[in-house]
């Protein structure tokens, strides 16, 4: 939630800033356009007066549509050109003109005018005007885009910056979520053993026992807390891997031996069964990995296998430029419906899985060296599982 606030903030702010860089713009080509709407206007009187003075020197005012007037403020009278109602202050406009021509402003009933008064003679003019209704409802209509301009562009700010904060705030909103996911799963990993071990303590002291019960209740005890101590101990890792601590050292490495050496050191035993597990030895196949973490992959990988079957085989080779170790195993394989999902944190492909994150560790490993994992079951049902990692080949062995 406040990071959905911060964000509004910062969209906001966004917005507010793009405003105001555009302001200075917009309001430069507004009055332009204003400039230029009143040019045109006062332009359309020009072309008025230079026909008034055609038809006066003419003596012909048969194309004079407009109101005009001809002015004599020396004997204070004048007379209209054209047929019309308006009565405008001609005189008082001819005296102060004088010599020079000049715009003036008038309005009757409501109505503005803008007129255009040319001196001809001394005392004497020629008085021309023009309604300014289209004039003010281009003004009006300029005013009104300059508007919708100003809310587009803020509107433009404000998704630019929501998705702009989006963004900046996607690094802390996933560690956020890390975080919380952190907190859940280790929430969730302790749950069981926690509650086997008061379950078992709360047994134990509710009334004196016998030796033999006292040990039994140990052992359950301490069989949670191991199951709770490899839990933590996953989760931390994939913790580390996921926030990119654990960076893979990439060299060289025997894929090979490496396979013969896990299986070799592998506690193959699971309760009353032994598991057979062995490395099907092969050609040498060198990959560019980190040792460390490709043997957690490995050994997690095999003990996921041993809990479920009575032999276990990793074989070794290189495929289309890909270093490749295969974990076979005869047990029953994982249930169709977890397959697509295996690698998936807590998803157990049975009862017989730990804390279900270790093949979400074995594939985090795996990525972060640049390679793939994927899991399968043998064609024939109940036939055993097969998990393959691949890992790019170092140099020298492509």
């Amino acid at each position: 939630m406040r990071l959905r606030r911060l964000r509004w903030r910062l969209a906001l702010l966004f917005g507010a800033v793009a405003v105001a860089l555009a302001l200075g713009p917009l309001l430069l080509w507004r009055s332009a356009r204003v400039d230029a709407i009143r040019a045109s206007f006062d332009a359309e009187l020009t072309e008025q007066m230079e026909i008034l003075g055609r038809a006066w020197n003419e003596d012909d005012f048969d194309d004079v549509w407009f109101p005009a007037w001809f002015v004599n403020s020396n004997d204070e009278w004048f007379d209209a050109i054209s047929d019309t109602d308006l009565e405008p202050p001609l005189l008082t406009w001819t005296r102060e003109a004088g010599d020079g021509s000049e715009f003036r402003s008038y309005a009757q009933d409501e109505t503005t005018y803008r007129a255009y008064v040319n001196p001809i003679r001394a005392g004497e003019a020629l008085v021309t005007l023009g309604d300014t209704a289209d004039r003010e409802a281009d003004l009006a209509n300029l005013d009104r885009r300059t508007l919708l301009w100003g809310l587009v562009i803020a509107a433009l700010g404000l998704g630019v910056g929501w998705l702009g904060g989006g963004l900046a705030l996607a690094p802390t909103r996933k560690a956020l979520e890390d975080q919380q996911a952190f907190l859940a799963d280790a929430a969730h990993e302790m749950r069981t053993p926690l509650a086997v071990i008061m379950a078992s303590s709360s047994q134990a002291l509710a009334r004196p026992r016998e030796e033999g019960e006292y040990v039994r209740s140990l052992s359950e005890i301490r069989s949670a807390a191991e199951r709770a101590s490899t839990g933590v101990n996953e989760l931390l890792d994939l913790v580390r891997i996921d926030s990119g601590q654990a960076i893979p050292r990439l060299a060289p490495l025997r894929l090979d031996l490496l396979a013969e050496e896990v299986a070799a050191s592998t506690l193959a035993e699971d309760g009353d069964r032994t598991v057979e597990v062995v490395a099907e030895p092969g050609t040498p196949v060198v990959v560019n990995a980190d040792m460390a973490l490709v043997r957690q992959a490995l050994d997690n990988v095999v003990r996921n296998a041993v809990r479920r079957a009575n032999r276990v085989e990793l074989a070794s080779v290189v495929e289309a430029r890909m270093g490749v170790v295969e974990v076979r195993d005869d047990g029953p394989g994982f249930d169709p419906e977890v397959l697509p999902a295996v690698f998936d944190r807590y998803r157990r492909g049975d009862r017989r899985g730990e804390t279900g994150i270790g093949l979400a560790i074995v594939k985090a490993i795996v990525e972060a060296n640049g390679g793939t994992v994927e899991a399968a079951n043998v064609e024939a049902p109940g036939c055993g599982a097969i998990v393959t990692i691949r890992l790019p080949l170092a140099d020298h062995g492509r």
